[in-house]
């Protein structure tokens, strides 16, 4: 048992932004399921599908819960990170992509109001 009161230790929270969307590139692609260990993955494997390549001004922050690209109200949740500032995001369900759909950054679980804009539109690729 300890006597003495100290002082609380202060935690500094640590920062959650989201950083700006420097370029969304989308492409053609084909998806594999990671594969696991223990168990067999439930995602589907696609023959041809769209992967959205997303370009940041910084690193996306490392949190329990992963970040979802929306493409209009289609939210893109199978990420990868390439490196610091790239991303690939695969669409699992491509048809639900709409051309001229605004293309935005956010958070799983998080309102619409915190997701952050691209500033570009989806073009689907040829």
């Amino acid at each position: 048992m300890t006597s003495d009161p100290g002082t609380p230790e202060r935690r500094r929270r640590p920062r959650l932004d989201l950083p700006r969307v420097v370029a969304v590139t989308p492409r053609l692609a084909r998806f594999d399921p990671p594969p696991h260990h223990n168990f067999t993955s439930s995602l589907p494997r696609l023959e041809r599908t769209v992967e959205l390549v997303v370009e940041t001004d910084g690193p996306i922050p490392v949190r329990a819960l992963s970040p979802v690209l929306w493409v209009g109200d289609a939210a893109v949740t199978e990420v990868v990170a390439v490196d610091d500032t790239h991303y690939r995001f695969v669409a699992l369900q491509p048809d639900a992509l709409r051309d001229g759909a605004p293309v935005a950054l956010g958070w799983s679980g998080a309102p619409a109001s915190e997701r952050v804009d691209t500033g570009t539109s989806y073009v689907a690729p040829d």
